[in-house]
Parts: C-alpha cells; structure tokens; sequence
C-alpha cells in the first residue's frame, strides 16, 4: 500500500472519529464480533501499511486507532496550512548556479506551477436591472439599490462554445477524437426558445419595453442623479413637464380628448393602449439597428423608418377600437382603409408575449433573428476595401510577397472582421491564399484552424505545402501527426466524428476551411459536408473554398441562416491565365473559343475539314484503308471500357494494367495503332512549346494502354533523366526489396524516365506521389490521367488534352457536363509563366454539335445540389442528445432550404387565414344537412370520375364512340351538364374528343334544372343536373352518321381554334375538346353530322342543323336515355362494378335529402365549395409548416421503427447497448457491422481470417474475379451475406426504399477477402497480386481502411466488454499493418 496523502488521512480520520462518536452515544452497547479477536490498527513505519497488533487489554467494542509514528497529530490548522500550501499559493521554481549554470535559459511556463481551478459554481447571483420609474425606495432617494437573482452560470457566461448542457473537459487522450458517451457541442444557429428568452429579459426587461418610463418624463417630476454602481452622480434638477393629450377614436373617428396625465381607470376602457403603440415602435427599430459597417448600405433604408412607424399607427387606428397620442399641435394622422389587416396586427399584438411580438416578422423560431427578407449572404463588391486596404488591415497576419487580387483582399478584410466567407474563383486562382491567412490568424490569436478537403490526397500535399509557414498536425483514416498542433488538416469524415463525439478541441477551433466545397454534389459523401457544416457550433467561424457555380449565394445563404450569421460571399469570373479551346482532328488543330467567346469560324473549319475528309472515305472501295484508322480510334475513344469488359481470367490483371517495360511485350499491333493517334498530336506539341501537357482519359486502363503506345517516344533531357533516377531512386528506396521489384514501379520509372507519366486510382500511393511530385518539378512532359487529378493534385500544365468528351460515371455513359470540363480545363496555364493556357478536344470519327460545344465550354457549371440523406448513424448520434432532434437535422439541410425559408411568410398567411371570418350557411329547413349532403356530392364526384374512366378503357364502348354519338359532359362551371355531340375522335394530334355541347339560352329551360323540382324516376336528370341512369332502351350498334350533303370525305384537319363558341337557332353551343373524366354519360342516341362543314370549312349552316338535332333530343328538358354501364358497355370487373353501384346509391341518397330541390342549394354549394377550398388551403398550410413536411420524414419513421425492432433504442427513444456500439461503425454499413459483432460471427475465426471477412465492409469495387475460399471462410461469407439480406428485408417490411439483395450486393463485397486473408498471413504484395484482377493501388486503399475498421471493432468490443474480440482486432490491426502497404507518405515525410 502505497503512503496516504493528508488529504485521505483527514477524511478517513474524519470518519473513523465519527463512527466512534456514533458508538459511544448508544445507548445499549452489544458485543459486537470485534471483542471477540481483541486487536489494534496502526500504520507500520513510512510505508504506511496497515497492522492488525493484538491487544492484552480487556475487550472493547471498538478497536483502538494509534497514530503511525511518522506524522504528527492532525489539526485544523495544520491541515489549513497544508492546503494552502501545496494548492494555494503558487509557486515558481527557479533554478540556482548550484543545479543549473545556465540560469537563464528557463522556460518560465514549464517551471511555473499554478494552483489548480476550483469547481466553477452552478448559480450566481446578478443584479436585476429596472427602469427608473420602476425601482423601489431605498434609504438614499438619489441611490439605486437593485435586487439580485439567482442565474445559472450557462445562462450568464454562454459563449457557445459549451454543451448542451455545461459539461467539464474529458480525459487527455480524448481531446481530438472526442468519445462516444460525450455530448456534442450545440450546433451553431439552433435556437433556444427558453434561453432566448431569459437572454431577452436580461438585456432588455419588460418594463423597459413599455411606455410607463416615456410617460413619467412626460409628466416631470425627480430625475435620479447616480447611474447604477455610482457612488455619486449629478443633479439634473426637476424634470420638465410636457403637456401633452391623447386623441380617443372610435371606428376611425374621434370621440373625446384626455389629457396624458389621465389615470389608468379612465384610459383602461380603450383596447389599445399607449403601450401598445410603444411596444411596436421599441421592436421596429430594435429590428432595423444598423451596424456601423453598414450604414452606408442602410441609409435608404433609414429614410423610411418613420414612414413605416406611421403606417403602423394608422392600420391601429382604424381597429375597433384604438388609442393614439398627439403633441401639441394636435397634428391629424390619416386613417387607412385596410380593417381586416390592421386588426389582424391588433389582436396579434395584445394576444402575444414580448418574445412572440418580437417574433411576428421573422417566423418560426429557427429564423429568429432574421427579418422578412433577409439575405444571409452579402455579395461582396467594394472598391473602397480594395483601394484603402493597407490602411484597414494595416496589421496583416502574414505578408505576402506579390501583389494579392480584388477576392482575396476582400475575403482577408472580413477575416480580419470575424467574418465567415464564402469564396469562389476558378482553379488555380489563388483561393489558396484565403486559407493561409485563416491559419495565421489563428496562429495569431492562439487559437485553432481546422482545413478540411474531400480528399486524402489534398490533405496531404497541403500538409506539405503548410508545413514550413505554420504549426500544421495532419489527421486522416490512417495518420495521425501532431494532433495538438495550431493548425489542423484533416478529411471531412474525421471533423465529422469529432463533432459528433464531442471532441473538447473544438472549443479551441476560430475557423474551418472548406476546400473544395462544389464536392458537396457528391452522391456518396456530399452528405458529409451537410452534416459538419450543421453541426458546427456558433463560435466557429467559416472559410468555404469553391470553384465558380451559379448558386453560390443560394448556398451561402443557406449556411447563414442556417448558422444565424452573416456570410461574405466574394466571387471572380477572371482567370489568372486565359484559356483558349481548341479542336484537333486530322492532325490539325482549330481554336473555337478564346476568352470565353465561343469562335464560330474556328468551328466551322472543323466541320468542314471533316466533311471533306469523309467524302473523300466514303468515296473509296469498301475495305480500304482512307478512313479505317480512325473509325478504330472513335471506338476506342467513345466506349473505352468495352476491349476489357468481359475478363474473367483469374491473373490476367497485369496484362491490362502494368505500365512500362514489363507490358510492352504485347502484340504491337494495339500500341501501334494507337501510336498514330497521341503521336501527331504530341508531335505538334512540343513543335509549339505547348508542353506539360495533361491528357484527361476517363478510363484507368485507357491511360495505361495510351502511356504503352508511345514506347518510342523520348521526351526528356539528360539532365530531366538524371533527376528522375534520383527522385525515383530516393522515394523507392522506403520500399523493401521484394516491393521495389513489383511490375507496376518498375514499369513506372521506365516511363517517367523518357517523360511520360500516368496517374490515376489503380496506381500504388506512392507511385502516384511520386508521379506527381515529378510532375511539379516539371520533368514529365506528358501525363496521362483520369479525372482524379484535377480534383485531388494542384498541378497545373501549359495544355490540357480531352480524350474524349464522354465518360462513365459508374451507372452509364454520358456526355461530360460543363463544371467536369471547366475544373478539369483549369490546370492549363501555369500562372507567371504562361500567358495563354491551351484546351484540345480530341475528335476523331465525329466533330461535337456547336449547341454542345458551346455549352460544355462557356456554359453553366453544374449547380450546388444537397445530397442530404438519413443514416443510422447519424439517427443514433442525435437520438443521444435529448435537446438536438433529428428532425432539427433535417430542416437544417441544404434540401430543405427554400422551404424553411418561406414559413415566415406561411406563418403570416396562415394567421390572416386564421382571422378571416367565414360566411354561415342559414338554412331555411331548420337544422342544416348541407354538410352531409355536399360531402355526397363529393364522393359520387370521385365514383363518378373512377367509372367513367373505367367505362372509357372498357373494349364494348370504343364501338359506341364514334362521330355523331350523342353525350352528357360535365360543364366547366359546375353548375350543370351539358348535352353535346362527338364531332372527332381522338388522335395522334389531338389525344381528345372534339365535342360540340349546348351551352343554353333565354328562353329555353331544358338546362336549367332549377325550374322543375320533381324528380322523375326515369331517365334524365334530376333537378339538381345529378344522371340518373336508366334501364336498357331500345339501342343498336355504330353506324356512319356524317352528313351526305358533302361528297368530300373529311382529312381529320381542324381549322378552328378551340374552344369555338357560336350561338344557332338561339341557342348558344361551344366546340372544345373534352377529357375523359368529363364526360357523365353515353347517350343512346345518335345524330347525322357534316363533320367537314363544323370542323374544316366552318359552315353556319351545319352548326344550325345540328344544333336543330340537338334541341330536338332534349325537347321535353330531358337528356335522352344514357347505355348502361354493366349490361350495354358490358362492364364486369368486380371492383369497377361495386363503384358503379356505390356511386348509384350515392345519387338516390343525394334525391332523399331535404337539401335536394331547395332554392337555396346552388348557393350553399358555392358556399360549402368556398369553405371547403379555405379548409383544405388551411390544412395544407398547416401541413407545410410541420415537421410531416420534410422530405424525408417518412424514411426517417420507417428507420425509427427499424432500430426498435432489432433493440438499437427503445420504446423511449433511448439509445442502447447495440446503438452505442453501431455509433463507433463509420467504415462500413452500421446495421450489418453491429449484427455482425453481436451475433459473434467473428469469434471462431482467427485473426487473419476475421480481418479477411472485414474486408467486405471497405472494399468498392464492384465487378472483381471470384476468390478462393477456404470452407471456413466460405460459411463466415455465408452468415454475413444472410445478416444482411435479413436486415435488407427488415428494413423493406418498415418501408425503407431498400431492395435486400441490391442492400448486400452493395454493402459486402467480397473480391478482396483471399487477398487480404494471404496479406495478413504474411505473402508478400507481389504475391497477392496474382490472385486478384484488381488494380493494385485498390487493394493498397482497402487493407489501408480495413486497419481504421479495425481500430472501430476494437472500440465496439471494449464497450460491448469483449476482451477476446478486443485482442483480436489487435492482432489482425498488427498482421496487416507491414512493407508497401502502410509506406508512409511522400508529403508527410519529405524526401
């Protein structure tokens, strides 16, 4: 046992004396069990153990205590003394000549020893402030003497930078990554209504927001003379009365006169108050403070403040009811007519609290501090910063030694403000800069930066390029240097985690930097960046990097409402090196666009030569060779995956993907065929200086195979030779012996050393670095490449080369879209040593459309779209922290944006709706039906439109429709049917009946069903205009009934412009073209018509016959008997009939109802309508306003339900044991890696062999040769696949848009599991090469990944309690962790 501290003697003798106490006054003392083994307890010497010494004393109930002999007796000042101290009183050790000659070297923060912080309190007590009117007498009439209350510390010192609830900093080694059990750190921008509040009150209190202190400066009296916290102050003397009286109006119009000193009692009787009035006033212009930056900007708007006031005042006016006070000169205000809304504001305002009044303008409480019409993004465009900026940044945090451009003087000026900034230029334009300054001003002012980038690659080389200005640590997957440092560079996914998890370095974070933020469109990751830029807390400024897109302030003004700050948007369309794009076909090169002006000569030259050139192919004898090389090179150019589609050779991998010496033993006839296509165009390259050159290939084995084809070209110098060997020779040299012999690096230097480089995924890390850095320096003329490049390696060339304008972007081929084109186009021109930076499209068996030229080259870069979605992950990460809900989450993403922003105006129309008062239906029968009857009406509405469409489907009726086919439509007012006639059926022009109907006149009343009110039985109409179908008539099948007075058959072409509306015969009639859902019933009758006189030669005549004919059939105010759905139309589907019937007996209900035949029915139905449209307006409103609105809302409840049945939370929401696990699971699909750990699937493999089945989890690619498994592995494959099919289903069954096989398909693949088992038994990488088809740089990123998910597992089995797992994922993390594979970084290191 090692020596007590004073600190436990005191508390364990404290104790000890206690229970001796507690003995000693008992009455009744039993023997206890320590009489009888009498004993004493004492310290043996300094060790401070403890002694049992037998006693020969007689036997007590207690046994004595004897102080060691080393300490002396303790007493309250002895133990004062210590305190102070050791804890106390601080102390500095300084070293003297007798244990340290150098004196004066001492580093004064390491020596010095502070004492520790005690425990911060939870309250505190702070004064209450009061107006003046408002305070209390005290003993000194002139002293304020204010009260004091008790505040929680969070609410009087919150900075933001705290949880959400105050918390103390974790352990040490949790101060970066942050742990699972810490609560996050409360998001930026969301609000707290309590809090906010209670911050409100404490600024500005109640009775500060009244007009009761403006009214007793009005009426005289004492002035206080000494300001809070003043011993004295000064005697201003008695306070001047203001005479003063208040106008009374009643309806607009004034009654009477009161003077202002009027007591309460007489004013009460008013609705309005002066308060009232003042309140508006106080929030109005608390609403439009001006900033003292802006007031420039704001003075217009000053101007108007006073009109706005006055505006208010007149809509309170004119309220039933209103107050209003008048100086001296009783100055008149005009009363407004708008009633209705100015009582609106009147009743809002008295019915609301302080913070709702404050509220009315900005909506809900997420947009709080924002008025109607706020931009969050301000566009930066100042001249002045740019013309006075030395005077107002004269204190730069870093100079630089060139002259910096308009954008970065202004994004430096607002960093300088602590401002956030979004900036957006095109690449290579020197965003860089922006970024740099964020680190020195952190550096600055000892606080931190986080840059984060989409890419490991970019976080790498910015390691590097940082490295020697700043104090840079680097976080990524697999590398953690210098956590601690100044300045932090890191992925997305790590900042991710860590604000998740809490981290406490977050307090110390000023600024994040987003590099790279048009990556957010990304489908896979784009969520990522949604999620930090979410959850980053408000002390946290924000630096966004982007290249140009078209909705940079949309974006801009999303993150600043939803961050509750301003963003300062700085964008340019200026490049630091023109381009100018060209086309090169048949050897020759045409520009067609020169500083963004799109050249439509040069084009034209293209075509042209491609027109000759094909005559001259087309007009050789089939088979020769004019035009055979290049129809190979287009194919080849325009589906460049399809030669290695298909490969199913267990090793053939290196024979497509090995560059350099090793491969060029293939046929030569492909390098040959494709040697006459770079060679021209390199050749006329380097015959204009226009090298480096980058040529984009949007295919790794299209690079490989392009680079293999020029093994005659040399491009490179001596000097360029021996500088490569050397690089080379130093970055292989990490590599051990069997690793520097691999194909892909031998095949590589041979390549680089004549100048001809390629990079893309499939290459080894380091192959790739040093490719790069190679590219840097320069020597590599000629660098084939995939997309990667643009994005992940600030490299620019003197040329950019396209391949090919079309690309496969994992689901199909496509033409490549302007924003691809321009960031790729970007690494022409390298700035301050070219002028000019050259673009060439490849055309070789077709030259691109100009519409799609133009348009991929100065059209619109693709616009920042949200690819927010709902994970598991993040459900259960939020789901811990009761004050942050998901659906918090989800109106705060990029998707949601537009709609978050109108619900302040939703929540203004929503209370007009509220207010608008609604017309009574009066109903003249005694208790109204008119409800139920019209909700009949409505749903034999919907029976009717569901039959006749089905009747219209039905094969019997299309036998019935034909020309002259009499039918009752439904007219466009509602009020009745119409009769009318088909004049044309449906056609390809046209897909709907050409109907001529009668629209009714003055005399007759066949239309109007008002002016019968019996109801007959039989076929026709009833009185409210409802078809009652009758039983089978007399009918028979279609015959021609066009008019024979025309020997011309008609073409089917419609020379009037429809609707045609005409009167004939005094009756008015309208030719349009009806839906199918408009038509209430077939007729039985038929009628002649000249189809060619009403349709092609507009004859009046034909119009007056067949509006003859149509009167005719409804003579007697009956439409003609209509065909029976079932028995003519022979309508037998069981569904379809049972509607039938049911719509039927709606009709019959509808005849029953005392509301059926009222006078009054057409007008309560306009009203019942109308406040039918104003409920379903209201509740759609209501709904938009919801939570039920979102988007995702449904998948997120089906997830929900997900995660209780397979026991993640619990009924509660609570989240559990297997919640807390799947929050550590970030490499792979949560749901799938958590089931795996708790059904112990890893438990009877080895080490090598779990880590093999974990590869499922990280591996990407989706088409891979087939492993060789091991029957051991095999079952494991088995289990896990079956996990994941029940999940899949599981989540299905909960209405999860999730497909189980395409679930387990695309979260396991197991290509990689033989490769990764055979690498963690120790075979070396050359080895394991052979076994796969895939690409090497591939199989290096899993086993890379594979090493971080095995760190997650080790964590999940220390929380879950499983030491055997836990030495496992050790075991496995340590087998794979060798040789290539974890070679450091040539940016981390140097060479």
């Amino acid at each position: 046992m090692s020596l007590p501290t004073p600190e436990s003697r005191s508390s364990w003798l404290r104790g000890y004396n206690d229970r001796l106490i507690a003995a000693a006054s008992m009455d009744d003392l039993t023997a206890s069990p320590a009489s009888e083994v009498p004993f004493r307890i004492s310290f043996s010497g300094h060790g401070g153990h403890l002694r049992l010494d037998p006693t020969p004393s007689p036997p007590s109930p207690v046994p004595d205590f004897v102080l060691p002999p080393a300490y002396p007796p303790e007493s309250p000042s002895s133990v004062k003394e210590y305190l102070e101290e050791n804890y106390l009183d601080p102390e500095l050790y300084i070293p003297t000549a007798a244990n340290d000659a150098r004196v004066w070297d001492v580093d004064w923060f390491d020596l010095a020893r502070p004492p520790l912080e005690p425990s911060a309190p939870r309250t505190v007590l702070v004064p209450s402030w009061e107006p003046p009117f408002r305070r209390r007498p005290s003993t000194s009439p002139q002293v304020w003497d204010p009260k004091s209350v008790q505040m929680e510390m969070s609410q009087v010192f919150d900075s933001g930078t705290g949880g959400m609830v105050p918390r103390m900093p974790g352990p040490a080694k949790d101060f970066v990554r942050g742990r699972v059990n810490s609560r996050p750190f409360r998001p930026g921008g969301l609000q707290d209504d309590a809090a906010e509040a209670a911050a409100l009150e404490k600024a500005f209190p109640e009775s500060a927001r009244n007009g009761d202190w403006v009214r007793e400066l009005m009426s005289g009296g004492p002035a206080l003379t000494a300001p809070p916290g003043f011993p004295k102050g000064i005697d201003l003397g008695q306070l001047k009365e203001y005479s003063s009286q208040w106008k009374c109006f009643r309806d607009g119009e004034q009654v009477e006169e009161q003077p202002a000193s009027s007591s309460n009692d007489t004013m009460d009787k008013y609705s309005v108050q002066f308060d009232d009035l003042f309140k508006i006033s106080w929030e109005e212009d608390d609403a439009n403070v001006v900033s003292p930056e802006d007031d420039g900007e704001h003075l217009a708007r000053d101007e108007g403040t006073n009109d706005i006031n006055e505006q208010k005042v007149d809509k309170l006016q004119d309220g039933s009811e209103t107050l209003a006070r008048a100086d001296t000169d009783k100055h008149e205000v005009n009363v407004i007519e708008d009633a209705s809304e100015a009582q609106m504001d009147l009743d809002k305002m008295l019915s609301s609290e302080v913070q709702d009044t404050r509220r009315e303008t900005s909506g809900l409480g997420d947009d709080k501090p924002a008025q109607e019409g706020t931009d969050w993004a301000l566009v930066v465009g100042d001249d002045g910063i740019v013309t006075n900026f030395h005077k107002l940044v004269p204190d730069m945090a870093i100079e630089y030694p060139f002259e910096l451009d308009k954008f970065q003087k202004e994004a430096i000026y607002y960093l300088e403000k602590g401002e956030s900034v979004f900036v957006a230029a095109h690449t290579s334009a020197g965003k860089t800069v922006v970024a740099e300054y964020a680190f020195a001003l952190a550096t600055k002012h000892c606080t931190r930066a986080v840059y984060t980038a989409p890419i490991k690659t970019i976080s790498n080389q910015k390691y590097r390029d940082f490295c020697g200005k700043f104090d840079v640590g680097l976080l990524t997957g697999d590398v953690s240097i210098r956590p601690e440092a100044t300045c932090l560079i890191m992925t997305t996914e790590i900042l991710r985690s860590m604000l998740y998890r809490g981290a406490d370095i977050i307090r110390d974070i000023e600024w994040v930097i987003f590099d790279e933020v048009h990556y957010v469109n990304d489908a896979e990751r784009g969520v990522v960046w949604e999620e930090v830029i979410i959850m980053l807390p408000k002390h946290i400024n924000i630096v966004l990097l982007s290249a140009t897109v078209p909705n940079t302030v949309e974006f801009a003004d999303w993150i600043g409402r939803t961050k509750q700050k301003k963003i300062r948007v700085t964008t340019t369309n200026k490049r630091p090196v023109p381009l100018e794009h060209c086309l090169f076909y048949s050897g020759e090169v045409y520009k067609v666009c020169e500083k963004d002006i799109f050249l439509t000569q040069g084009f034209r030259e293209a075509k042209d030569a491609f027109k000759l050139k094909n005559s001259n192919k087309f007009g050789a004898k089939p088979g020769t060779k004019s035009g055979t090389p290049v129809v190979r090179s287009g194919t080849q150019g325009r589906n460049p995956d399809t030669s290695n589609k298909g490969r199913d050779q267990k090793h053939s991998k290196h024979h497509h993907t090995n560059s350099g010496a090793a491969a060029i033993q293939q046929s030569t006839s492909g390098p040959r065929r494709s040697d006459l296509i770079w060679m021209p165009l390199i050749n006329n390259l380097l015959k204009k200086s226009l090298v480096p050159v980058v040529i984009f290939c949007f295919s790794k084995n299209r690079c490989d195979r392009s680079a293999e084809s020029m093994f005659a070209a040399d491009l490179t110098s001596t000097s360029d030779k021996s500088e490569i060997r050397v690089f080379c020779d130093k970055a292989f040299s990490r590599l051990k012996g069997s690793d520097r012999n691999l194909p892909q690096v031998v095949g590589i230097q041979s390549l680089l050393r004549r100048g001809i480089g390629v990079h893309h995924a499939g290459l080894l890390p380091i192959v790739k670095e040093v490719v790069e850095m190679l590219f840097c320096r320069g020597v590599i003329k000629v660098l084939f490449s995939t997309e990667t490049f643009a994005m992940g390696v600030n490299a620019p060339a003197r040329t950019v080369v396209f391949d090919t304008l079309r690309k496969f972007d994992g689901k199909e081929h496509r033409k490549l879209l302007p924003g691809e084109y321009i960031q790729m186009a970007g690494r022409a021109g390298r700035r301050g040593l070219d002028t000019i930076g050259t673009v060439i499209m490849m055309c070789r068996d077709e030259i691109p459309e100009e519409s799609d030229l133009k348009n991929l080259i100065v059209g619109k870069p693709t616009r920042l779209e949200s690819q927010f979605r709902l994970t598991y992950t993040m459900i259960l990460h939020l789901l811990r922290v009761e004050e942050l809900k998901v659906e918090d989450m989800l109106k705060r993403s990029f998707a949601e944006f537009h709609a978050q922003k109108d619900l302040p105006q939703k929540e203004k129309l929503l209370l007009q709706m509220l207010r608008q008062p609604t017309k009574t239906i009066e109903c003249i029968k005694g208790e109204p039906s008119i409800e139920e009857y019209y909700d009949m009406f409505l749903e034999a509405e919907e029976h009717r439109e569901f039959v006749t469409e089905a009747i219209m489907q039905l094969p019997a009726t299309q036998q019935f429709l034909a020309p002259g086919r009499l039918l009752v439509v439904k007219s466009k007012t509602d009020d009745d049917h119409c009769l009318g006639v088909i004049v044309k059926n449906p056609s390809a022009a046209l897909k709907q009946y050409v109907v001529l109907v009668l629209t009714g006149d003055s005399t007759s009343s066949a239309l109007d069903p008002n002016l019968s009110n019996q109801n007959d039985k039989g076929t026709g109409v009833s009185q409210q205009g409802y078809l009652v179908i009758p039983p089978k008539g007399k009918r028979g099948m279609e015959e021609e009934f066009f008019s024979s007075g025309r020997t011309r058959k008609s073409s089917g072409v419609i020379n009037i412009k429809l609707p045609y509306t005409g009167d004939a015969s005094g009756m008015g009639f309208e030719v349009r073209a009806v839906e199918n859902k408009e038509i209430i019933s077939i007729c039985t009758s038929k009628i002649k018509i000249d189809q060619v006189g009403l349709l092609e030669d507009i004859s009046k005549t034909s119009y007056t016959k067949t509006v003859q004919m149509l009167i005719k059939e409804q003579s007697d105010g009956k439409y003609p008997p209509a065909l029976d759905a079932i028995k003519d139309l022979k309508m037998k589907e069981m569904d379809k009939v049972q509607r039938y019937h049911a719509h039927v007996n709606l009709l019959e209900q509808m005849s029953e109802n005392k509301c059926h035949g009222c006078v009054k029915l057409k007008e309560h139905k306009l009203l019942m309508k109308e406040q039918k449209v104003y409920k379903d307006q209201l509740d759609q409103l209501k709904y938009q306003m919801s939570d039920d609105a979102l988007q995702q809302m449904p998948q997120f409840q089906g997830r929900i339900d997900v995660l209780k049945e397979i026991h993640y939370i619990d009924s509660d929401l609570v989240v559990q044991l297997k919640g807390r696990v799947s929050c550590e699971m970030n490499s792979g699909e949560e749901l799938i890696t958590t089931e795996c750990l708790f059904e112990n699937q890893l438990e009877d493999l080895e080490p090598e062999e779990a880590v093999a089945i974990m590869s499922a989890f990280v591996f990407q690619q989706r088409n891979a040769s087939e492993p060789s498994l091991t029957p051991k592995l095999a079952d494991a494959k088995k289990r896990l696949y079956d996990t994941a099919i029940r999940l899949g289903q599981l989540q299905k069954r909960h209405e999860v848009p999730v497909d189980p096989e395409e679930y387990a398909r695309d979260n396991l693949k197991f290509g990689l599991v033989e490769v990764v088992y055979e690498w963690a038994k120790g075979t070396p990488f050359a080895d394991i090469c052979e076994l796969t088809d895939v690409s090497e740089g591939l199989i290096v990123r899993t086993i890379v990944r594979l090493d971080e998910t095995c760190r997650e597992f080790r964590n999940a089995a220390s929380i879950m309690g499983n030491s055997a797992l836990f030495k496992k994922m050790e075991i496995a993390s340590n087998a794979i962790k060798r040789d290539i594979v974890f070679a450091a970084s040539l940016y981390v290191t140097g060479i």
